[in-house]
């Protein structure tokens, strides 16, 4: 095991609620905050999507986002002590109703989401909430992080949380197709940059977005409903599920591209409320001047 998921099981052994999160969660956000990880490539992200803002408040920013990372991987690593605790976490669902009558039919459901907010609780918490409705039907679409250790790591905190796992390299379509027509509920996250796909804005800068949600959904005549994770504090986070998309009218590509275009707004009401709680490390736009960086996520 390589240092940094050597570093990571050993904090697990020390994190739990109460005092011993909190040191945790300081040690995380000095380190993040002393060393900046690609700290040029966030200032660059929002100075693509915020030009209006000074430098200071793009560095506070920065800050914010290194301080909910933190205290993202410490809730990560005390949820595996319990994953039931992500029920407890929740303090409040908005718009449940959205996924209570596909759930009450027995429907399939694709999610959209963000790596926004603390992703993985969302995910952990929507499985723990599926299992007390008597389903295991939640499906994600992963990818793989350059790690290979982290990555093995990850896989085995979302297996041990209930979260059945799509790799994005060997699952074809046409799998996810069969599996949400049969009523699973699949998550996936298009935020990040896309090797092929259609250039449209997002944020209001240009960028490859993957017609993958759309074509999805399409496919297997499922709702598509976004949802995020809105943090409130430490342990302490609210659940929106938003309305369906509509499916728009017109030949198959233009419904494609139309509904992709549905799914950037989303993305971007997601975001929106509080800008922090996004993982702007990402090279999102490969049009920006600045240095690019590795994505691993």
């Amino acid at each position: 095991m390589k240092a940094a998921a050597w570093a990571i099981e050993g904090l697990r052994a020390l994190s739990r609620r109460g005092r011993s999160a909190s040191c945790v969660a300081a040690l995380i956000s000095a380190i993040l905050k002393g060393f900046a990880p690609r700290g040029e490539r966030v200032l660059a992200n929002l100075r693509l999507v915020y030009p209006e803002r000074s430098e200071a408040w793009r560095k506070d920013l920065r800050q914010r986002l290194y301080a909910h990372l933190a205290w993202m991987v410490t809730e990560l690593l005390t949820l595996q002590r319990d994953h039931a605790q992500a029920l407890e976490w929740v303090a409040e669902v908005r718009g449940r109703k959205h996924i209570d009558g596909p759930l009450t039919e027995g429907k399939g459901v694709l999610f959209l989401s963000g790596h926004y907010g603390n992703w993985e609780l969302l995910a952990a918490w929507y499985a723990q909430y599926l299992k007390l409705r008597g389903s295991d039907g939640f499906h994600m679409i992963s990818q793989e992080t350059k790690d290979q250790d982290i990555s093995r790591l990850i896989a085995r905190y979302r297996h041990n949380a209930g979260i059945k796992l799509l790799p994005r390299k060997t699952t074809s379509a046409l799998q996810m197709v069969r599996l949400l027509k049969a009523g699973a509920h699949i998550a996936l996250t298009p935020d990040i940059s896309w090797g092929e796909g259609v250039v449209l804005p997002f944020m209001g800068q240009p960028c490859t977005n993957t017609t993958g949600p759309a074509v999805l959904g399409l496919a297997a005549s499922v709702p598509i409903v976004p949802v995020a994770l809105y943090r409130e504090g430490p342990f302490r986070h609210v659940v929106e599920f938003f309305p369906p998309l509509p499916i728009p009218e017109g030949r198959r590509q233009e419904k494609t591209e139309r509904l992709t275009r549905q799914v950037i707004g989303a993305l971007e009401r997601i975001i929106a409320p509080q800008p922090e709680l996004w993982f702007w490390l990402h090279n999102r736009w490969k049009q920006g001047a600045s240095p690019d960086s590795p994505s691993g996520i």
